[in-house]
This record gives C-alpha cells, structure tokens and sequence, in this order.
C-alpha cells in the first residue's frame, strides 16, 4: 500500500507538479512588474532582419529584451549602451535585462555573420522622455572631412608609392623623429616631405617609408591596433576580406566605386592596394566610415562606432600596407 501511494505521488508530481512550476515559473519571468517584456526575432535580412526594428520605451524603465533566432545564428549589441549578446542559437531566448536611462536614439546591430547581407541587420531602440516626448533634434558637429575640405570621393592616387612594404621594426632602428599628425597628412605627403628634407639626403626611400611606418604604428599605439583588429574581423573582413583584399564572401556582388565612375573596379576597397592607401590620410578614411559609400554597399557605421573604435579600426586598417609585425608579436 505504502509503495502504491508513494508511487502516485511521484506520477502526480511528474504530471502535474513539474509542469506547473514551469507554468508559473515562465509566467514569472514574463510577467515581473519591474521589468517590461519585449520580444525581439533576429531573422537573416533576407527574411526580414529584426522584428521589430524599432523599439521605444520610456527613459528609466527597466527592459527585458527576450531575443529569438528562428533561422541561423545572430548576435546582438546596442554599443551606446554597452549592451551586447554573443549569440542568439536558433531554437533558443537569449534575455537581456537594462534600463536606458537617458532619451535619445540607440542604433542596435547583429554582430554574428549572418548572411551575405548581414550589415543590413540594423535597428534602434528609441528612448523617450515622458516629461518631453517631443524633444529637439541633437545637433551634431560637421564631420573632420567635412570641417578640412577633403573631397573623400575623389580619386588620389599615391605619386611615390613604395616598392616593398615598409617595416615599423626596421624603421624604430633609424631613430627618426617624424612629429607630423598623422591623422591629418597622408603617409605619401609626409613622405614627400621627408625626401625633401636636406638633413635626410642620406637616407634611401626605402628607409624613409620604413621610418614613415613605425611612427604610424606608434601613433596608434599596439593596444588600439589590437582593438581595432578585433573590430575589422568582426565588421568588415566580410566584404573586405580577412587579408584587406576586398574580395570578402559578402562584398563581391557590391558596385563599390563602380556606382560613381563605371571604369572603376567593383567591390570593396582593397586594403593592401598601396597606391591608393598610403596617399589617403587617416581623416579622409575615417569620413568613409562616418558617412558610408552613397550607394557603393558601404553602410555607415558612425551610428555604431565611437570616435575611439573608428580610429581603432584605421589603425588596423594601415596594418595591411605599412607592416607592424603583428605576426611576430602573436
């Protein structure tokens, strides 16, 4: 008798206990009055991206972002809120819990390759202020390019691009002083500069550029190179190639500046084009990145990015033609 009832106890238990507690163990999840519930898909863009893909909510309320996928891996990242999810496995809820505490506008993205068009997986969420649902417009300073008149669509082929890919570890042995900004001169202008410099008659071009390539490393700084490595694998090498080349999976169907001058090539920038890289200066590359590629494929990341991340990210990008030795220091 006493084994029959212990054995409906556990039947009971199975059946109706254990359900029931995740019954009531989801509605608790769901249904916390300190935190609204808001349920996000990340779909590829090909079947529609987020949903929704915008997102408003009251300044101060605490949020639960429930993320599903039901189609491939996706991540998930609001960088002004420094809110961000690895990876949303498809079959799976990924939740996130904030509380956005000023109005104002934050742009959400997709940081898993998803698709050839995974740049497209963009989003915001819109913070309101209940005391001033309608607020001004924010004003914005004029973009750097913008403020220096530099036509940042304009071919400028380098007219003393090097033979050999100069070295920064060759260059720290010249001791060297270059003091010129490097964000604001391109490297061939600076190296102009130097060859026309008298008290550098003595030096080969080829260790001018070796000297030109260890103060733009040193400029950047390792760490920001390192940072800004990151960033291009996780942004970028998919229509640029992990290499710089331009030939990344995502890229090769994009017009590039083809859309602006048909006798151009298709597709991506390519890094490790010498010629077109070393007469560019950090300035016009950043003006690129703010503003994009006005129907070239390039998307704008200036929504995405702080200033710091696209100088980051330009530092690394110089990697591919000025040789900081970045397999040495693995």
């Amino acid at each position: 008798m006493k084994n029959e009832l212990f054995a409906l106890i556990i039947v009971l238990l199975i059946f109706i206990a254990f359900p029931a507690s995740l019954f009531a163990y989801q509605a608790w999840r769901t249904n916390t009055a300190d935190a609204r519930v808001i349920a996000l898909t990340a779909n590829a863009p090909n079947n529609g991206g987020w949903s929704p893909d915008t997102i408003r909510v009251r300044a101060g309320e605490r949020i639960r972002l429930r993320i599903s996928s039901p189609d491939v891996i996706h991540g998930f990242e609001i960088p002004a809120l420094g809110i961000r999810a690895d990876e949303i496995l498809p079959g799976h809820v990924e939740e996130i819990e904030f509380t956005a505490a000023r109005a104002g506008r934050y742009p959400f993205a997709c940081t898993r390759w998803c698709s050839a068009d995974h740049w497209r997986m963009r989003g915001v969420i819109e913070v309101i202020d209940p005391a001033n649902p309608n607020p001004p417009l924010p004003t914005f300073a004029s973009p750097l390019y913008q403020r220096l008149g530099i036509d940042i669509d304009a071919p400028h082929p380098a007219p003393n691009a090097p033979a050999l890919r100069p070295s920064a570890t060759r260059g720290a042995l010249l001791n060297l002083a270059i003091a010129d900004d490097a964000r604001v001169n391109s490297p061939s202008a600076v190296f102009a500069k130097l060859r026309g410099d008298p008290a550098l008659k003595s030096y080969s071009d080829a260790q001018l550029w070796d000297a030109l390539a260890f103060a733009w490393q040193r400029a950047a700084g390792n760490d920001a190179i390192a940072r800004g490595q990151k960033l291009f694998a996780r942004d970028c090498a998919a229509c640029h190639g992990e290499s710089g080349k331009g030939n990344g999976p995502a890229g090769r169907n994009l017009p590039g500046l083809a859309a602006m001058d048909p006798s151009l090539k298709r597709g991506p920038a390519d890094f490790t084009d010498a010629s077109q890289m070393l007469s560019a200066s950090d300035v016009l590359l950043q003006g690129k990145i703010v503003r994009g590629g006005m129907g070239t494929g390039m998307p704008e990341w200036r929504t995405l990015y702080t200033d710091q991340e696209m100088w980051e990210v330009i530092s690394y990008i110089r990697s591919f033609v000025l040789d900081y030795g970045l397999n040495e220091q693995k």
